[in-house]
């Protein structure tokens, strides 16, 4: 499997975090687990060969053949079926796309297939697949996107607010913290935020705990449960477990003694943004 992570145009950055060029070349199908970001994306599959890539749960998407598909919020790990198989995913910025006017709480834990319901998107995946170099099939999707966010309508601040300090306290902060930051109630922030986001604030700090869990447990292998216990302020080591089992399917000790380089390599990415 492989796995490369590549910057957007600069002018995307407020819409996009990054691409994410996956190619497998599995002899036969492997079911792998992925876990959440926090990122809304696009997932561009440009060829296929023999079984086409599946999510098995906790969502059932059905065969994802050639095209353009809206992955939403995720709220747990998502088995995915995976052969040989070429994709992009663009992971966008968590509001990206309700600058659009997309309301994400209609695509919590979804798998769409965007290019035979909206025009915009019906091409890209042949454009990219007509490209014969991977810098072409980069300014293809940096132009597909400024044209998509070209009228991306600014939205409220409180949201802003809201996600930029669960990110700077790494999920470590509770909602009424972020309401007397942005001088809000509860019930509309929790509105306003799942509306936007595709999660209520709660969760989506809970998931952004998570998030740098991971991405500590795999820069320093070394580190023991009990210095996660109390660097990302969970009560107690069997919190952390079942903290861990809900995003992952595995206690912590199972997900990192099985061959997991698959989810690895995509949340190594991911935190290169």
């Amino acid at each position: 499997m492989i796995v490369q992570s590549f910057a957007p145009a600069e002018e995307l950055r407020p819409f996009v975090c990054g691409y994410l060029y996956g190619c497998s070349t599995y002899a036969a199908p492997q079911v792998l687990p992925t876990i959440p970001r926090g990122l809304p994306a696009l997932l561009i599959i440009t060829k296929e060969s023999g079984t086409p890539l599946e999510f098995l749960q906790p969502i059932q998407s059905g065969p994802l053949t050639t095209g353009v598909y809206l992955l939403g919020q995720a709220t747990q790990y998502w088995m995915l079926k995976v052969s040989a198989t070429q994709a992009y995913m663009v992971a966008l910025q968590p509001m990206a796309l309700s600058g659009l006017g997309i309301a994400m709480a209609d695509f919590t834990d979804s798998v769409v297939k965007l290019d035979g319901l909206l025009p915009e998107y019906q091409f890209l995946a042949d454009q990219l697949a007509a490209e014969t170099t991977q810098l072409g099939q980069l300014a293809v999707l940096d132009a597909f996107l400024k044209r998509l966010f070209r009228n991306a309508i600014a939205r409220p601040s409180e949201v802003n607010g809201a996600i930029q300090r669960i990110f700077q306290t790494q999920g470590q902060v509770k909602v009424g913290q972020l309401c007397v930051q942005e001088r809000v109630s509860s019930r509309s922030l929790t509105r306003k935020f799942t509306d936007q986001i595709g999660l209520a604030p709660k969760q989506y700090a809970h998931l952004i705990r998570f998030r740098a869990v991971m991405h500590h447990l795999l820069r320093t292998p070394t580190v023991t449960w009990l210095d996660v216990v109390h660097r990302f302020g969970y009560y107690d080591q069997s919190h952390f477990i079942k903290d861990f089992q809900h995003f992952t399917g595995h206690s912590p000790t199972q997900y990192f003694s099985a061959n997991q380089d698959f989810d690895g390599c995509f949340i190594k990415a991911v935190a290169a943004f």
